[in-house]
């Protein structure tokens, strides 16, 4: 009998029971384990965006059915109570969550009993830490929103409310916010008229983003407007601008664009600090990235940039941007690509903002991952009698020159023939400039061609002192060249310039002015 109540005993306290408590523990775990797995899976949606809608909407769908029958939020914002998401069927049973965050109650999180499917939390109070994650989300979601509006509200107080307006000249500008999550940048764009009649125009960005960027925008805009005042050279208003960011007592890395335009010819002159190539487009069609360098300001004492010179022929648009518009891929060379490809699709239309239209372009099918800022400039597209493109002695520039030409001998009645004789010896005139009259920094070299009674004269004037000409077989024909084309070849040199004139009579050619 000893022995079998022994053995009853045994099965109530002894293996049987241990087992069980065993399996209970297991069970206890698997629990622990579920709701550990859930309050990380929950925080890595939380911190993934802003995004109201997004992030919570993922937090219901991890929670419901696998954990609870209904899930929802709302936030409390003075007695207006507003749901941000809700995933699930949320009764009047369910449990109520409050929101706490930096000691202010956010709203309330609520959470409906679990379904039959459901795994049952156990062993750890995951709905109250779940809470904590949700309101400590909600208040910095709140704090960007209100930094970025600020940000976004100053940043547009800073910019021009207005550009100049010219008779030959047409300026327009447009910002966009970024659309992911940087905060709104130190982007901006500015144009003013000088005291000489000239108009200035800078463009560029300051690195990081919030309201700090904003602010130095603000600063760096107005030195540029400062230094600009007895301008010299676009280049010599950037190093005083990189005088004033390095004098900041927390210097800042700012890449810039500034130039200055002459309305009587339309001719530009810009320097860039580690800021995009300007693009320039013609009206046939042509789409080209302009000359840069220059190291951005802020970084080293001098910057050293170099002045560029392009004259804007009729019918012509010239464009500025920050960054954003070519870097949204994160290929560079891309989105440079797409950017020409954008604007040669704008040319020849009538666009009453052309600046906003080349960005719906750009971004048609992608979307601005930071914010951009443009400014563009339009010349009057007017056909006259006479010609003239000034220019910084490039290879690049000797093709923009020729499909000026080309359009303004249409316009003046030319036949294919003579425009053919015309643009081979003009070619090759400033092809010879381009070479031989400087020898280190590129200078300036002018055409100009005009109407003379019966007579075409055109003019390819430099300010070098011409290399000395190496002799090749292949080489050395270009004189005789022009002499076989032209009418009239005269060669004038100064001491200090070069001027080649070619003449061509026109005879019977019936000009129109």
């Amino acid at each position: 009998m000893r022995a079998s109540k022994g053995n009853a005993a045994f099965k109530e306290g002894g293996p049987v029971s241990a087992r069980t408590d065993g399996a209970v523990s297991a069970i206890d775990d698997r629990r622990l384990a579920a709701s550990l797995r859930l309050l990380v899976a929950a925080s890595r949606e939380l911190a993934a965006s802003f995004d109201y809608a997004q992030t919570l909407a993922a937090v219901g769908r991890l929670i419901v059915p696998a954990f609870a029958a209904g899930f929802s939020v709302e936030v409390e914002e003075g007695e207006i109570r507003t749901t941000l998401a809700r995933t699930g069927r949320v009764g009047g049973g369910a449990q109520v969550h409050p929101l706490i965050a930096r000691g202010q109650q956010l709203g309330v999180m609520r959470i409906a009993g679990p379904t039959d499917a459901s795994e049952t939390v156990h062993g750890l109070e995951v709905w109250g830490e779940l809470a904590l994650r949700v309101a400590v989300a909600i208040d910095a979601a709140q704090v960007y929103a209100r930094e970025h509006h600020v940000a976004d509200t100053l940043q547009r107080a800073l910019l021009p409310d207005r550009l100049p307006v010219d008779d030959r000249l047409a300026f327009d500008a447009a910002y966009l916010p970024g659309a992911q999550e940087a905060i709104v940048g130190g982007d901006w764009y500015d144009a003013f008229r000088l005291p000489d009649g000239r108009i200035a125009f800078s463009i560029g960005d300051v690195a990081g983003h919030g309201l700090r960027a904003a602010i130095v925008m603000g600063e760096v805009r107005q030195a540029f407007r400062a230094a600009a005042l007895n301008p010299t050279a676009p280049s010599h208003v950037l190093e005083r601008a990189n005088t004033i960011v390095n004098m900041r007592p927390n210097p800042v890395m700012v890449t810039a664009t500034f130039g200055i335009i002459d309305p009587e010819d339309a001719t530009v002159t810009y320097a860039c600090a580690g800021h995009p190539a300007p693009v320039l487009a013609l009206p046939g069609g042509s789409v080209q990235l302009l000359p840069k360098d220059g190291v951005p300001l802020g970084i080293v004492d001098r910057i050293d940039a170099t002045d560029w010179t392009f004259t804007l022929p009729p019918g012509a648009l010239f464009v500025v941007y920050t960054d954003g518009l070519i870097e949204y891929t994160r290929n560079v060379i891309e989105g440079e690509r797409r950017l020409l490809d954008a604007v040669r699709a704008g040319v020849g239309r009538t666009e009453p903002d052309p600046a906003r239209a080349l960005l719906q372009r750009v971004f048609a099918d992608n979307e601005n991952t930071d914010d951009v800022a443009m400014l563009t400039i339009a010349t009057a597209d007017v056909r006259d009698s006479e010609f003239g493109f000034t220019f910084t002695a490039l290879p690049m520039a000797v093709p923009i020159v020729r499909r000026s030409l080309d359009r303004f001998a249409q316009g003046i009645g030319l036949d294919s023939d003579r425009r053919f004789s015309l643009l081979t010896a003009t070619g090759e005139a400033i092809a010879n400039a381009v070479e031989h009259a400087y020898s280190v920094t590129p200078g300036l070299v002018r055409v100009q061609a005009s109407l003379l009674d019966d007579q075409l004269l055109v003019t390819i004037e430099d300010e070098g002192k011409w290399k000395p000409a190496i002799r090749r077989d292949e080489r050395g024909r270009g004189l005789p060249l022009m002499r076989a084309l032209m009418d009239a070849v005269e060669i004038r040199t100064h001491q200090a310039r070069t001027e080649v004139r070619l003449m061509m009579a026109l005879r019977d050619e019936r000009i129109s002015a």
